[in-house]
């Protein structure tokens, strides 16, 4: 970098500012410098800066990619497995499956929903006093919150899980008939029998009742999940209940309240 430096002398006697005195008094100098860059510099700094958002914009598309990597759904592979080894069929690419294998996008059914109302009574009418309250808890996360929460203060109101804690109640649940409503496909119908094993008076006794009830379901907006079975439903509540004994057949007992309800939906 070259620099050029002039000099400019400026007199502030007044016998000079007068035209009198001699040139050689006193004066003041004031230097102006005049810098120039040396083209080069100039060629590397424009490099530079060049490369530097060159290798911003790099980072952050990788950044991007890396993110979507990490969050996307795993790839789906199918694997054969035959007496030979297994072999790669398939994946969510390539949809080239033979036999009875397809690849379609996800959208529970019939099946996932009576396989949740079957779990689900599972968990409230098969009674283990060693399980009791871990299977309650399975029972309740399949449902929606507000079902949830209206049944356990119906049940604290009538006093019925205290009652079977109370008398050690232990039952086997046999699921009899479980159907898809054909007046709502977020409906099933479910008949069961529950035969009970209690201890009244220090006395046990033996009891067998059937049970006739419809529950209401709704559309997991989470999808398929851990608490709802994998199935993409959840209990919205019960629209009707019967419990029949032995004794009262054609009669009856009188039916729990019935909890909430899900809005129709339509059929898929």
């Amino acid at each position: 970098m070259s620099t050029r430096n002039e000099v400019l002398e400026f007199s502030h006697d007044p016998k000079i500012a007068e035209g009198e005195g001699s040139a050689t008094d006193t004066q003041d100098a004031i230097y102006f410098p005049i810098c120039q860059r040396d083209p080069n510099d100039i060629r590397t700094i424009l490099r530079l800066a060049i490369a530097a958002i060159v290798f911003a914009m790099l980072g952050l598309a990788l950044a991007g990619l890396l993110t979507y990597k990490l969050t996307r759904s795993p790839s789906l592979i199918v694997v054969e497995r035959t007496p030979d080894g297994d072999r790669v069929v398939g994946d969510d690419q390539h949809y080239t499956l033979s036999g009875p294998v397809q690849v379609l996008a996800d959208r529970p059914g019939d099946g996932d929903k009576k396989y949740l109302v079957t779990k689900w009574a599972e968990s409230f009418f098969q009674i283990d006093p060693r399980t009791r309250r871990e299977d309650l808890s399975r029972g309740l996360k399949m449902m929606t919150p507000e079902a949830a929460v209206t049944l356990v203060e119906e049940v604290k109101r009538s006093g019925e899980w205290e009652t079977q804690r109370r008398e050690e109640w232990q039952t086997v649940w046999k699921p009899q008939s479980v159907t898809i409503s054909r007046d709502d496909p977020y409906k099933v119908q479910v008949i069961g029998q529950q035969e009970i094993t209690k201890t009244v008076g220090s006395i046990a006794q033996h009891d067998s009742r059937q049970l006739v009830f419809t529950v209401a379901l709704r559309a997991d907006t989470a999808k398929r999940t851990e608490d709802n079975q994998n199935t993409g439903f959840r209990v919205a509540g019960i629209t009707e209940m019967k419990i029949l004994t032995p004794q009262s057949t054609s009669r009856p007992e009188k039916s729990p309240t019935a909890i909430s309800v899900a809005t129709p939906q339509p059929a898929q």
